[in-house]
């Protein structure tokens, strides 16, 4: 099959989608670029995870026999947790919570890649 024909697949579009929101949430962090980058990381990244597990939502079944099933489960469920520690961070403002949610946030987004190149590979 080709790589083209994975846009016939709400899931995958879904997925792609969130996990573009997640890469902009990043960048904005890394250059603090436009000015009200703040509003725009926390904005991009909760639609990024919203959109992750309607990701999830919108498939038949889940398939966990595969490696991108089980890698990919076990990241939306860290992101969800993510979300709720970058809220609890903002709101505590304590440095150890904060530190946490930015290291967490980069494995994550690694581990949520390496789920989304599986998905890919498993299609073609």
């Amino acid at each position: 099959m080709a790589l083209v024909d994975l846009f016939q697949f709400p899931h995958f579009i879904v997925m792609l989608v969130g996990f573009i929101h997640l890469s902009i949430a990043m960048l904005l962090v890394a250059f603090h670029k436009p000015k009200k980058w703040y509003s725009l990381h926390l904005i991009f990244a909760a639609t990024g995870v919203e959109l992750i597990v309607i990701g999830l939502l919108i498939l038949s079944g889940l398939i966990l026999g595969i490696p991108h099933g089980i890698i990919g489960l076990i990241a939306a469920i860290i992101l969800i947790g993510e979300l709720i520690v970058g809220y609890i961070a903002i709101k505590t403002k304590e440095r150890k919570i904060r530190i946490t949610h930015i290291w967490v946030s980069r494995v994550i987004y690694i581990v949520t890649l390496v789920a989304l190149i599986l998905g890919v590979l498993n299609f073609i």
